[in-house]
């Protein structure tokens, strides 16, 4: 009986316990900001707003502004090349570099009768309560530091070198060109570049993670490495073949930049020496019939279309022969589209081959039945679009609006018989203003790929009934679909939802399934971590660099995947596991970063980019050394 007693308050003891951390880690959970780190600016409910605690909130978002801005780059301006404008004279241009962007604090102006008082402010600050009251807009002025060049360009020829000029070789027409510019004008403004407002807040849209390989059945066995620039990505299919060979339905082929190139080929242009090499770095069994059979048919089908390609440069010239061959062939070179456009990331051909054999590997596993095919609904192969970058993307396409009227406007001045002025003469900043203003009011907002198509359910407005109901409208999230009849069990709850996703609040109606809330404590990652610093935490646990050696790669080693590239190896991943988790515990590392480890591929997976929903996490160690549970041990789960 006594034993029951100190084993009932044992149990109440670990209750209270686990309540008094929850209670701690819920306001902090509540307090974390639903935003990305980019433009934090919620209009929040609390009456005592002081600007000095958003300081650092404003220096995160001119951070991702300042981003914005420098991804533009230099704006170089030609003139219009009209023979009867030009004069006396060379062709004037012009170039435009953006600098150190700021964002002001949201004020007001008070009006002529209260500034005339003495000691009065002409502009007092904002709050976000009396934005909501007069029914403002809550706003801050974005300002732009930029420096206008009018230059006049001089191309001189060889005879010129022993000039001090620039070499240009931007045209390759096999005559050594310099250029010599004079400066005519120089204008270094401050320019206001609109306001950015905040009306109403903002519904987080679920995207399809990119940064992972994606293997799917349908319509054929495909894996796919998707990066977000198009040009970089690559899918490797398992397709049937047309002759028949006795035992090779399928065979491999891989689409890269423009065209399709048989697996074989690819491998032998990135300097694999022969085909056992090629076989070696796949590492499958080979005694399993169906995927011998299936290397057999793509080495064949290689051989057949392309003889001799094995020899030294072959590969190459084969695979240039049918990049020139599609409707829009590259103006690079073969070496220079494997170097830049096949997986950038890695650096030596003998890397990118090894990456490239580990998809196929995957592939055929998949195909097999040893490795699942990824499922669109699970949690973990989406990422939620915040407010930081649906900002930014409907920023941009503002900034290149009236970027593109800019330009125009200078070409216009850049003929002899006028003059250029400065930048703010030419920029009009009611572009970018009306233009975010009509997207928090009609909430059609800028389509994710699709550059002439807007989607809705961006934004919503909060309501305010009670302070549980505007926190369930701030942590809202959604998914676009283009037809909601035909979304499959997109609508279902799915069990990786458990303890990010409510599984009751859900509206009726069309939306139902579609439109989601974050669960009480579930929180969404940030991009704010350091890669270089993250990779030196790995390399202090025990991940190896890779190297060049294709057989120190694969010598029974473990793949360590950071955000779905490839960044190093292990030779005992548990270990590294372990030490990369206690450095995580004592916030050595960020805590937001993922740590899965498969033993049965071998491989590591760490994810640490912006958008994946979190969950709390209990760890309860160390359970004996408990003085009430000596004698005898009792498991959590059993009280």
């Amino acid at each position: 009986m006594k034993e029951n007693f100190k084993l009932l308050n044992m149990h109440f003891v670990l209750l209270d316990g686990a309540r008094d951390f929850l209670e701690e880690a819920g306001p902090s959970s509540f307090n974390e900001k639903f935003s990305n780190g980019s433009f934090r600016m919620d209009i929040d409910d609390d009456m005592d707003f002081d600007y000095s605690d958003s300081d650092d909130e404003l220096d995160g978002s001119l951070q991702d502004l300042d981003e914005v801005f420098d991804s533009i780059g230099e704006i170089v301006i030609e003139p219009g090349y009209d023979p009867s404008k030009k004069g006396d004279g060379d062709w004037r241009r012009a170039s435009l570099k953006f600098g150190k962007v700021t964002l002001e604090k949201p004020n007001f102006w008070t009006g002529e009768k209260f500034s005339s008082v003495d000691g009065a402010k002409e502009y007092l600050n904002l709050l976000p309560r009396h934005a909501r009251l007069q029914n403002m807009t809550y706003s801050s002025r974005i300002k732009v530091e930029t420096h206008l060049e009018v230059v006049i360009v001089y191309i001189l020829l060889l005879y010129c070198v022993h000039r001090s000029l620039s070499r240009s070789d931007k045209f390759k027409t096999g005559v050594d060109k310099f250029i010599e510019k004079t400066l005519l004008h120089e204008y270094h403004t401050d320019v206001n570049f609109g306001r950015l407002p905040v009306m109403v807040t903002f519904i987080a849209q679920e995207q399809i993670c990119l940064k992972r390989l994606w293997v799917a059945k349908s319509p054929t066995w495909t894996i796919s490495y998707r990066p977000v620039s198009k040009r970089k990505r690559i899918f490797v299919k398992l397709v049937p073949k047309v002759e028949h060979i006795t035992g090779g339905e399928k065979i491999l082929t891989v689409y890269f930049y423009v065209t399709e190139i048989p697996i074989w080929l690819l491998f032998f242009a990135l300097g694999v020496p022969n085909d056992r090499e090629a076989v070696k770095m796949i590492d499958l069994d080979v005694e399993d019939s169906a995927i011998s059979n299936i290397l057999i048919a793509s080495i064949y089908d290689a051989d057949r279309k392309y003889e001799g390609f094995r020899k030294g440069g072959n590969a190459q010239k084969y695979i240039k022969e049918l990049m020139q061959g599609c409707r829009f062939p590259p103006t690079e070179s073969v070496e220079e589209c494997i170097t830049n456009y096949l997986f950038p990331h890695l650096k030596s051909p003998e890397q990118k081959a090894c990456f490239l054999a580990y998809m196929v590997k995957c592939l055929l596993e998949a195909y097999r039945g040893r490795r699942k095919v990824d499922n669109r609904d699970d949690l973990r192969n989406k990422r939620l679009e915040l407010a930081g970058e649906l900002l930014e993307r409907e920023l941009k396409v503002h900034i290149k609006h009236a970027e593109r009227r800019m330009v125009k406007s200078i070409q216009r001045d850049l003929y002899k018989d006028r003059e250029v002025q400065s930048i703010d003469h030419y920029l009009d900043a009611s572009i970018i203003t009306n233009g975010l203003s009509r997207a928090f009011s009609t909430g059609a907002w800028s389509h994710p790929y699709k550059r002439m198509e807007r989607i809705s359910g961006i934004v919503a407005t909060i309501r305010r009934t009670n302070p549980l109901q505007a926190t369930a409208d701030m942590r809202k999230t959604r998914q676009q679909v283009s037809y909601t009849g035909r979304v499959g069990d997109a609508r279902y709850p799915h069990p990786s939802h458990w303890g990010k996703i409510c599984f009751l609040s859900t509206p009726d109606g069309e939306n139902c399934g579609l439109v989601k809330n974050l669960a009480s404590m579930g929180l969404v990652s940030t991009d704010i971590l350091n890669r270089e610093s993250l990779l030196q935490r790995f390399y202090e646990c025990g991940m190896e660099m890779l190297v060049d050696d294709a057989s120190t790669l694969l010598n029974g080693k473990h793949k360590i995947f950071l955000d779905g590239d490839w960044v190093g190896i292990c030779k005992d991943s548990s270990s590294f596991v372990a030490r990369v988790r206690r450095k995580r515990r004592k916030t050595e590392v960020p805590h937001q970063i993922e740590i899965k480890r498969d033993k049965h591929h071998g491989e590591v997976r760490i994810f640490a980019d912006a958008g994946r929903i979190l969950r709390p996490l209990l760890i309860v160690q160390n359970l004996k050394k408990i003085k009430d549970l000596k004698g005898e041990f009792f498991s959590v789960a059993s009280g």
